[in-house]
């Protein structure tokens, strides 16, 4: 990549071009991109075009001294617990937002649902469910988390690990292209990188999010099913909901302190690329105020706003 571009730059850039790719692909009739025929296959391969090619071109751009950044390697097993927790948390906080959300605009929710978009290929049959969970819910995770998680992060956290942490997750929501489901996957991809951070591993959070997206795939409409009722099943749920996502961010919090000990304890060093030197604010600026994170905020703003 040529150095005049600034990571902080060629990042979002990187994240247009998705953006442009989505809209692309979503513009194309479904008869033309085998939709009919073979839809499974014609999603996998939407999905490598719109992330891998682009994330893999980019990393082939930024040399090999950028792999190291990607952290693609396995987590211990000894930290599943740790991801278990993780999960849960993820998972009723965004039930939960998803709740709020659809009861604040719930047509707009409604359309952009995961089951929504897998509905052209879901079957009755068994084959038919493993295809549509690999096509809509393991694919996407190992793309989308190489790309925001792996790439992005890499990226950003030059400026400091709690700017790649909200700069990638923003650049996760914005890439969805819905505003009403914004603070959903910003809160997921937030959990996802804290995941990263603490396992050292690109993996783990790959995984935790191929779970999350089949239990979003297949029990949203169940959820959503509850809040149109307004009874006491959705009271319900929303205290187990915040009692499970209390509980298990302080599990979470606990196993992490075990799992940074045993770093600490190892002599592990730290992964973490070196920070600028310059201030907060300096940094600040750079992430979010370059010309190519505003044009992706507003063409987010832009494409999320006609669609509603």
């Amino acid at each position: 990549m040529p150095p005049r571009i600034r990571p902080s730059s060629a990042a979002p850039i990187l994240i247009l071009v998705v953006c442009g790719l989505t809209l692309a692909a979503d513009l194309i009739p479904p008869d033309s991109l085998g939709m009919r025929e073979n839809p499974y296959l014609a999603a996998v391969v939407i999905q490598l075009l719109i992330y891998a090619v682009p994330s893999l071109f980019y990393c082939r751009l930024r040399g090999r001294d950028f792999t190291p950044k990607l952290r693609l390697r396995p987590f211990r097993p000894s930290q599943l617990l740790y991801l278990w927790h993780a999960f849960i948390l993820m998972t009723s906080v965004s039930v939960l937002l998803s709740m709020l959300m659809y009861r604040i605009a719930p047509d707009a929710f409604s359309a952009s649902s995961a089951s929504v978009s897998a509905s052209f290929a879901m079957g009755s049959g068994f084959f038919d469910g493993l295809y549509v969970t690999v096509a809509f819910a393991i694919l996407p995770a190992v793309t989308e988390e190489f790309l925001f998680r792996g790439v992005l992060v890499g990226e950003y956290e030059t400026l400091g690990v709690g700017i790649a942490a909200a700069a990638s997750s923003a650049c996760f929501a914005m890439a969805h292209f819905s505003a009403v489901r914004f603070p959903v996957y910003f809160t997921a991809g937030l959990v996802l990188v804290s995941v990263l951070y603490a396992t050292r591993s690109l993996i783990a959070p790959m995984l935790l999010h191929a779970l999350y997206n089949a239990v979003i795939l297949y029990g949203e409409k169940y959820v959503l099913y509850i809040v149109d009722k307004q009874n006491v099943s959705m009271l319900l749920l929303v205290i187990i909901l915040c009692a499970a996502a209390a509980l298990s961010a302080t599990l979470m919090c606990f196993e992490a302190q075990s799992i940074y000990r045993g770093y600490a304890e190892a002599n592990v060093p730290s992964d973490y690329a070196k920070t600028s030197r310059d201030g907060a604010f300096a940094r600040i600026a750079e992430a979010y105020f370059t010309p190519p994170f505003l044009l992706l905020a507003l063409f987010f703003i832009i494409v999320a706003v006609s669609r509603r």
